[in-house]
């Protein structure tokens, strides 16, 4: 009885999204030598990389890196071109975007990072056939991609706050409907004196402000002179009637 193996394109997803869901690093390992063969030639965004290099740019991307606590893949397009030898070898193309939760908080949720990529990649059989063994059941897949072309885009997605977590019902107070690391602008009602934050400089009429100079009565700066007595001495204490 011949074994049927999957599709190019379910062999393909099946264990892209095995390396980029794997919980610990020994899975991620073990999930990425299932996929890619030794000798791959990768071409990351346009630039020529190492089996070593790739392998480290989608650990950064998946679950198993040690920032992050989980993933999730969503696979939008696939298409395939088998070879001469029907699903033995031949092309495959995806596109899929990538949820990574990392461990971290920022406003008490989980920062969260999206990866959008185009994934284009050659299949070919590259696995001598193990020994058989009974004592082991499944079938032995020996596909693996040699070739690979990602163009692929990580971006940061903004910690959305429920709008029910700011209260709006305040009199006065109006706030925007999203909520990007932050409430709104707030409008403050102006005060009882009609500034947002108070009073505003006193401005005193001409009479209150003496824009011209005081005279005093008297002939010294300080007022009167002493009152003269006749018969008396000023500064002395003396009486000439005594």
């Amino acid at each position: 009885m011949a074994l049927v193996l999957p599709t190019l394109t379910a062999f393909t997803s099946s264990r892209l999204m095995a390396i980029l869901t794997a919980k610990t690093q020994a899975d991620f390992t073990t999930a990425f030598d299932a996929l890619f063969a030794h000798n791959v030639n990768v071409i990351y965004n346009g630039k020529q990389v190492s089996r070593e290099q790739y392998q480290a740019q989608l650990l950064s991307q998946s679950s198993a890196a040690l920032e992050e606590q989980g993933a999730s893949v969503s696979v939008q397009g696939e298409l395939e071109v088998p070879g001469d030898k029907g699903q033995i070898s031949g092309l495959v193309g995806l596109f899929y975007t990538s949820l990574v939760d990392s461990k971290f908080l920022v406003l008490g949720a989980p920062a969260e990072s999206k990866v959008t990529s185009s994934f284009n990649a050659i299949i070919q059989a590259t696995e001598p056939r193990p020994p058989s063994n009974p004592r082991i059941r499944g079938y032995f897949d020996p596909r693996r991609i040699v070739t690979v072309n990602q163009i692929a885009t990580d971006q940061a997605v903004q910690v959305t706050i429920p709008a029910t977590s700011i209260n709006s019902t305040s009199p006065g107070v109006t706030t925007t409907e999203n909520f990007a690391l932050g409430p709104g602008p707030r409008k403050i009602p102006p005060g009882p004196f009609g500034g947002h934050f108070g009073p505003g400089p006193v401005r005193l009429g001409p009479l209150e402000t003496n824009p011209e100079r005081e005279t005093f009565p008297g002939d010294g700066e300080f007022g009167v002179g002493p009152v003269v007595i006749p018969g008396e001495t000023i500064g002395e204490d003396t009486n000439p009637k005594a």
